[in-house]
């Protein structure tokens, strides 16, 4: 998951601006289709990058544990 930075620290970029206009209101002033699709795409990266949305640079160690 953490294997390409760049683009991992753009979707974090773009989840939390969505959860941003999610908190203030903005999503109500866009038509219903298209905030239709800011939520499903807000709950898909909050699904995928909930636990590390506070994340400003690459992690100094990553520890992976097997489960078989």
């Amino acid at each position: 998951m953490i294997t390409n930075w760049p683009t991992t620290e753009t979707r974090l970029h773009k989840f939390r601006n969505l959860r941003t206009e999610q908190k203030t209101g903005g999503l109500n002033r866009l038509s219903k289709r298209d905030a239709t699709t800011l939520t499903r795409q807000l709950s898909r990266l909050q699904t995928y990058l909930g636990r590390i949305k506070y994340m400003t640079r690459f992690p100094d160690i990553v520890i992976i544990v097997d489960q078989q």
